[in-house]
């Protein structure tokens, strides 16, 4: 039986994707899924503009059998399993995976390490100059609802605490984060592990390098090189306490280390890329994902 669903995405994140865009159409398209191309720009963050978004795409497609959820608003995937859609990832993983505090109130709650922190709000740079200065520094400063390492910054004084306020109040041009942490650096710098997971279940995973001895950001789109990781069992025992309570369909996992090499939960990354994976190895996760799709809605 042939189906129609939606792959939803922000314009601007639909045009650095082209390539994943393509390649999951055709893949889903060899198990009868036809994905329409929908974008979320322009609607704001609440409930009532997401089901006039959902109620004008139902009118040009028609009524989903499925969703794919890429922009990383929540809101959306909510509108539509109110309606009976199932939606990949569900909305509790885009709401969690899209806010690093609900991720480290999870990893508390399952007792999985992760480095201490504080929140500030992203408006108020008295306020988080008195937080900082409080919680000491060096710290990393970053966006609770940030992604791909943009706006993450090692911080070693106030001085360079108000420069980078100053260049993420210039960058955002009046579209403010809802929040930053404030965050204690891992001893371990420039160096992180990504673990995929498609249907809970563990992928690959890839071990995240630097492009240079100075960045502390180990992040694939910043220049940074990933070579295949084979996990260890501490490393598979927290990948999946954080899996067992948050089912999802397909994401990433990130951890750090700490001085003594022990993985510290670092991120759930929810519209997670699969770039570093199609470099380094020969896994198709993209097929993977289409064919669990079908596997759960066919």
């Amino acid at each position: 039986m042939d189906r129609t669903g939606w792959l939803i995405y922000t314009r601007e994140d639909a045009e650095k994707n082209k390539w994943f865009i393509e390649k999951f159409k055709s893949e889903c398209q060899k198990f009868g899924i036809t994905l329409k191309l929908v974008y979320t720009d322009d609607v704001p963050d609440n409930t009532e503009n997401a089901a006039s978004l959902v109620d004008i795409t139902c009118d040009e497609y028609g009524i989903p059998s499925l969703a794919v959820n890429r922009s990383r608003q929540s809101f959306i995937s909510t509108e539509l399993e109110s309606r009976g859609v199932r939606v990949f990832n569900p909305a509790a993983v885009t709401d969690i995976g899209n806010d690093k505090e609900l991720s480290y109130r999870l990893a508390e709650k399952l007792n999985i390490p992760y480095m201490p922190f504080i929140t500030a709000s992203a408006a108020e740079t008295g306020d988080i100059c008195d937080k900082a200065a409080a919680f000491g520094y060096p710290f990393v400063l970053k966006p609770s609802d940030g992604h791909g390492g943009k706006h993450v910054f090692l911080i070693d004084n106030e001085a360079g605490l108000k420069d980078a306020l100053k260049l993420m109040a210039d960058e955002c041009a009046g579209d403010q984060y809802k929040k930053l942490l404030i965050q204690r650096p891992c001893a371990v710098w420039g160096r992180d592990l990504r673990v995929y997971l498609v249907g809970g279940k563990i992928i690959a995973g890839t071990l995240r390098l630097a492009g240079n001895k100075n960045e502390f950001r180990a992040n694939f789109s910043l220049g940074g090189r990933a070579v295949p990781h084979e996990l260890n069992s501490e490393e598979q025992m927290l990948t999946k306490r954080i899996s067992d309570a948050l089912p999802s369909d397909f994401i990433g996992i990130d951890f750090i280390y700490d001085k003594d090499g022990r993985p510290v939960f670092n991120e759930i990354e929810d519209a997670v890329g699969s770039r570093m994976l199609y470099s380094e190895t020969d896994i198709d996760i993209i097929s993977l994902f289409a064919r669990h799709i079908h596997s759960v809605t066919g």
